[in-house]
């Protein structure tokens, strides 16, 4: 079996019939997640992987994802919805177990499948929804600078909204919380998806708002962001005590802020052996950094993570280096598919051992059999030179 069938046969195997509180056919996260439910980035994930296969069943991923997290109450989107089934489900709330939220990412998703497939009642439910979340966003993760922040910045918090986790972000945050490089930049990017769709729907007076907000968020970010010393947009504190290089600061090229010079100096980062290039593929965290380990976010290779700086790559034009970071990663999922027959959560950048690999210090290593954290599909066609931007 090819590992496109494979991923393929995942989302299968991840497929069940409705159940409470889902009113069709919906995506798990895989079954080898402890978890039976959608949400986070993973659901959108394998909406946009999807694509190509079945632009249609992209689109129902999505918009249940959409109806099932989004809280009309406030406008949040739930970390995580847990099916009625999972040993996790409570009896009130209809299985919105989680108090806080996860990255904006659905937009960009949104934006392909109605690039591929036009569909003005989708359009119009996606931009409602949006504008909806972005308010809470602004109510409830922006600071007085105009910046936003995640939970996981928030001194003793131990959730996790980023996706991050265990990041070396957060060793530091009795200053917290601080403004984070990833989410402002998917802001950013989320009010740049929400100014196409008000232009489709001649919506111009909203339009006209949400250009100036991208704007000024620019400015802002722009600002403070930037760390000179070690070349890179990175998370902001007064004592630059959080400018770690990980690949969160490649959202800056996801979603547009970066200068010419900014992207030249960063690629520098990405292509040096001692920094990003690692002999099996890209790690989240640069090898120079002393928090640098092979668990998790600490340092091991995500493959979601390959892709958003690839895309990032591509929307800045330099498709042969989004290629050959795509295609030295693709090699080490390839040869580890081979090995054990899986697709993993994440993979060894260094010498591709997965005996070496730690999940927040559990030697049990990363989850298998998780299709939005491998999105081989779209990795495959950067690496063959395609431009997915």
């Amino acid at each position: 079996m090819d590992i496109i069938n494979a991923w393929k046969k995942l989302v299968d195997e991840a497929t069940y019939p409705a159940e409470f509180p889902f009113v069709s056919e919906w995506v798990s996260f895989g079954k080898g997640y402890p978890v039976k439910g959608l949400g986070g980035s993973h659901t959108p994930m394998i909406a946009h992987e999807m694509i190509e296969l079945d632009v249609d069943y992209a689109r129902h991923i999505l918009l249940l994802y959409l109806r099932s997290c989004l809280r009309e109450e406030d406008g949040m989107l739930a970390a995580m919805i847990v099916a009625k089934s999972d040993s996790l489900y409570p009896k009130t709330e209809k299985g919105r177990i989680y108090q806080y939220s996860h990255p904006p990412i659905w937009s960009f998703v949104a934006k392909k499948i109605l690039e591929k497939k036009w569909d003005p009642k989708f359009a119009e439910f996606c931009f409602s929804a949006g504008m909806m979340n972005l308010k809470w966003w602004e109510e409830n993760r922006k600071d007085r600078i105009g910046l936003f922040w995640y939970i996981d910045s928030y001194p003793d918090e131990k959730n996790s909204e980023s996706g991050y986790e265990n990041s070396p972000r957060w060793d530091f945050k009795d200053l917290g919380p601080f403004p984070c490089i990833d989410l402002s930049c998917l802001i950013l990017l989320y009010i740049e998806n929400l100014i196409w769709l008000a232009d489709k729907l001649a919506q111009h007076d909203k339009k006209n708002h949400l250009v100036l907000s991208h704007q000024n968020l620019k400015k802002i970010m722009d600002r403070y962001f930037w760390d000179e010393i070690i070349g890179i947009f990175c998370d902001y504190d007064l004592l630059a005590i959080n400018a770690k290089k990980t690949t969160a600061s490649f959202f800056s090229l996801v979603s547009g802020l970066a200068m010419t010079e900014d992207v030249e100096r960063m690629i520098g980062l990405l292509l040096d052996p001692k920094e990003f290039s690692a002999p099996k593929g890209m790690p989240v965290v640069s090898m120079a950094e002393p928090a640098f380990e092979l668990d998790l976010w600490r340092g091991t290779l995500s493959p979601s993570e390959v892709l958003w700086v690839c895309l990032g790559l591509q929307r800045y034009g330099y498709l042969e280096v989004a290629k050959n970071i795509a295609k030295t990663s693709l090699e080490n999922i390839y040869d580890t598919f081979k090995n054990t027959g899986k697709l993993w959560e994440f993979y060894n950048p260094v010498d591709g051992d997965m005996s070496k690999l730690k999940r927040k210090g559990s030697k049990k290593g990363p989850y298998p059999d998780c299709p939005g954290s491998v999105p081989v599909i779209s990795i495959e066609k950067i690496a063959e030179g395609e431009n997915l931007w």
